[in-house]
């Protein structure tokens, strides 16, 4: 036994090898950005600040508390969980964050991501030593070079899509063993743990699949018909396997994206991306990566690292290297030329989605690729004479040269003389590989753990401090088990000075806000509509206080943050600023209604649709009164028909004031929508708007007669203004409050896939419910099951006869049955073949040992 193990290691010793080479990659990285934990920073960035990280957290106290994956009232007013589960959180990795406390949480992070191309770097030596069936210290080199290449530069906070660098590699050695030996189990298993992993990686990959399988047929020449049937059948087959083995959750999971922003596209009209040029020089080391589709140049992120492009020209001139590998290769370079370029096949990689900018998602593959091609090239080297080579990398030193002398953006000179160095070292460390290939292979691996280190480190600008993201973890938590503690009925928590948009998740209490590319489409829209700060596609969040009527409606009965000034609340006045403001006139889950089903509410127009609720909900009408611009300074606004202004500021004025009329001296709700609006101040009190995010915002009780509201502009100087100011009409609002209270959902026992009550129906109405519409809720009302509709296009309703009545909610998302009998089939057909293959090489021993 000691000696298979010691002989396995030394078989795959190069492979283990590159997993360490690209672990001092990863520490010298995290070393000079002093990412923890080798220093103060963290790793959060855009959305896994606000998406993944929280949502990591949340993952971890649901496994730990045993709580449910199917779904989450932490965030978006109740999400399903197992949706952001397999878009963000399936990674096997994550395992690692259960042996880390919650203090620590996000140093796991940093942990996961450099195990991650750590593993990438051992994958990817894996298959090339595998696939050449040549071992040695060339498959490190170019591990490294895969592991750290420009998709992970650019994508490393993506922490769900370095899956598909991991699994790769392995998926493409499975398709290997189909061709070459009938063997579809590696395959079938790293596919479907891939799928499982990040589905939508896993569809990118699967479509390279087919076409690097058709590929492999094309090298191997054996154009046999029934070659050609039987393992594309084997592949067929393998692939709907892998899949079977993950549709129990796959299946609901496609069923659900329906309700998303990212199924709604359409076919844009054909358009190229970018030049041709500028696209070549983007494979050089150390280029601007690409982030957003709005940045500067946005190119795909395709640098392999600098050996990797002489060696490409030095295949193609080598005469001793296959014409059908050269086509092969020469046609995939070209064939993901156009895939970037062209946007309507660049959509189909998407999954049929233009995306939310974060573009050529699929890049990773294009790599992978040309490591593949780098690597197959030097293994030949010794076939090519010095002048060819010479002559190879001159001309990659003139494509760097050109790119300066062309003035191309994601590049500057010194990363260009860089670049250049690089060059230099690998060409001679190259032309002494054809003598003495042993020495100068250490030295390949030096000078691409190197090249990484650089490549990586002058692009990132990490500087976010843990402590500082994790100073109110503690406290905040306390306020929230305090809160808890005390009070065990179903409500909902929200934070005004907020940390993340997925703060529920991350402190974990029940939420409204959330931030998540599986938040429902439509309940952005009406959550906007009724005054919360959003995108109208996959997030919403409150953002200072909201108006109470909201408050009420969507149960919102605890707000941590600044004191609202406000006899709505009962505020605890804590020193520290994490004041706990109790709401008095919190509501339900549910409660009696007038028809909410055809009632479409107007954009920008938040009070008018929160008083055509109120009117639905207690027939009460006008429950805001309006107050009065009395004066303007440093520009003009005149009224339009819509009750819309234009706006028009001064001559060398960036902002324009507003006096309102503030007689009654009572709190003032305001919201605000201007074409260049950046903020606006009240009375000196700074509001942000982040994009064109707008959001109805309660500004406190002022004494003077007079509040000053000065509106901040960016650029433009004239415009149309959307201004709504308002005080609540206190007695209307009693009346409201007493028709909700008196039609309530007494809820007497809740979790996160079941909620029951008891309602009081005084005549038949409707019961509304402010959980977003899911097909995967069902509810029984009196034990019989009764059919949900949707309310507003967003949220639940059904119909509720006169009298008592006990309603019961339950939550199994939709298919998952489904998916369970096709992944029972799919393990079980796997299980047949396994013991079917094991009979028949237990008989092949038998005979063996007969014959012996």
């Amino acid at each position: 036994m000691k000696n298979k193990v010691i002989n396995k290691f030394k078989e795959n010793k190069w492979v283990i090898l590159s997993f360490f080479f690209s672990l001092i990659v990863v520490c010298g990285i995290y070393i000079i950005k002093k990412i923890a934990p080798f220093g103060k920073n963290s790793m959060l960035d855009v959305d896994f600040y606000h998406q993944y990280g929280p949502l990591l957290n949340e993952l971890t106290d649901r496994i730990k508390g045993g709580e449910s994956l199917l779904y989450s009232f932490n965030t978006g007013l109740g999400v399903p969980f197992y949706r952001n589960f397999l878009n963000y959180l399936s990674s096997p990795f994550n395992i690692v964050l259960l042996f880390f406390k919650k203090e620590n949480i996000v140093m796991a992070y940093s942990i996961i991501i450099g195990l991650k191309m750590m593993t990438s770097s051992l994958t990817m030596s894996y298959f090339l030593k595998n696939s050449f069936k040549k071992n040695g210290p060339l498959i490190s080199v170019f591990g490294v070079l895969y592991a750290f290449s420009g998709y992970f530069c650019a994508y490393y906070w993506n922490i769900m899509w370095l899956d598909g660098m991991v699994f790769l590699p392995i998926i493409m050695y499975g398709i290997n063993k189909i061709v070459d030996e009938e063997k579809p189990l590696l395959y079938i298993i790293s596919l479907a743990v891939m799928l499982f992993a990040n589905y939508f990686i896993g569809y990118m990959i699967c479509i390279f699949s087919v076409l690097y399988f058709l590929g492999i047929f094309i090298y191997r020449k054996n154009f046999k018909i029934k070659n050609i049937l039987k393992k594309s059948l084997m592949f067929f087959i393998a692939s709907l396997l892998a899949g079977a083995l993950v549709a129990f959750l796959l299946l609901p999971l496609f069923y659900s994206l329906k309700s998303i922003s990212a199924t709604k596209d359409v076919f844009p009209d054909v358009s190229s991306s970018f030049a041709i040029t500028k696209y070549i020089f983007n494979h050089l080391t150390g280029v601007n990566r690409t982030v957003f589709a709005s940045d500067k140049l946005p190119l795909p992120n395709v640098y392999p690292g600098m050996l990797c492009l002489p060696l490409i020209l030095i295949m193609l001139i080598n005469k001793k290297i296959n014409i059908r590998f050269k086509i092969i290769s020469v046609l995939t370079i070209l064939f993901f030329f156009f895939c970037f370029n062209i946007n309507t096949i660049d959509f189909i990689w998407h999954a049929f989605h233009v995306p939310n900018d974060l573009p050529y998602r699929y890049s990773f593959l294009y790599t992978f690729c040309l490591i593949v091609i780098a690597y197959y090239s030097l293994l030949r080297i010794k076939d090519v004479n010095l002048l060819k080579i010479s002559i190879s990398f001159g001309l990659i030193i003139i494509l760097v040269l050109l790119s300066i002398k062309l003035d191309f953006e994601n590049i500057d000179e010194k990363r260009a003389i860089i670049c250049i160095m690089l060059l230099t070292l690998y060409y001679i460390v190259v032309c002494f590989y054809k003598y003495s290939s042993n020495i100068c292979s250490y030295l390949l691996i030096l000078l691409a753990i190197i090249e990484s280190i650089y490549g990586i480190s002058i692009n990132w600008n990490i500087d976010h401090d843990i402590k500082n993201f994790m100073s109110d973890k503690k406290p905040i938590m306390k306020l929230i088990n305090d809160i808890k503690k005390d009070d065990n009925d179903f409500y909902r928590i929200e934070k005004t000075n907020y940390l993340t948009l997925n703060d529920g998740a991350w402190y974990d209490y029940y939420g409204v806000s959330t931030f998540s590319s599986m938040a429902y489409e439509s309940t952005s829209k009406s959550q906007r509509m009724l005054g919360m700060a959003g995108n109208n596609i996959n997030s919403y969040y409150y953002k200072e206080f909201q108006s109470p009527v909201y408050n009420t409606i969507f149960n919102v009965k605890y707000i941590i943050g600044h004191n609202p000034n406000n006899e709505f609340y009962i505020t605890s006045n804590k020193d520290d600023g994490n004041n706990v403001s109790y709401y008095k006139y919190s509501s339900s889950v549910g409660y009696l209604t007038g028809d909410l089903r055809k009632v479409k509410l107007i954009e920008y127009e938040p009070f008018k649709n929160q008083e055509v609720l109120v009117k639905k909900i207690s027939n009460v009408d006008n429950i805001y009164k309006k107050v009065n611009i009395k004066e303007v300074d440093d520009g003009t606004i005149t009224k339009n028909a819509d009750n819309s202004y234009y706006y028009n500021a001064n001559k060398g004025s960036n902002k324009i004031e507003l006096i309102l009329d503030n007689k009654k001296h009572d709190n003032i709700y305001l919201y605000i929508k201007a074409n260049d609006l950046g903020s606006f101040d009240v009375e000196n009190n700074y509001y942000s708007i982040t994009s064109d995010e707008y959001y109805v915002l309660d500004i406190g009780k002022y004494d003077s007669d007079d509040v000053k509201v000065t509106l901040n502009l960016k650029e433009e100087k004239s415009g149309y203004l959307n201004f709504y100011a308002y005080y609540i009409n206190k007695d209307k609002f009693s009346l409201f409050y007493k028709n909700i209270k008196d039609n309530m959902l007494k809820v007497d026992k809740y979790s996160d896939t079941y909620i029951s009550g008891e309602v009081n129906a005084k005549e038949s109405k409707d019961l509304f419910l402010n959980i977003s519409y899911d097909e995967g809720w069902s509810v029984l009302v009196d034990g019989k099951k009764e059919k949900l509709e949707k309310a507003l296009d967003s949220y639940m309703t059904l119909k509720i006869k006169k009298g008592k009545h006990k309603i019961e909610l339950i939550y199994y998302p939709k298919y998952m049955k489904e998916g369970l009998v096709i992944t029972g089939i799919g393990y079980v057909i796997i299980f047949i073949y396994i013991l079917l293959k094991t009979n028949k090489k237990a008989k092949n021993i038998k005979k063996d040992e007969f014959i012996v």
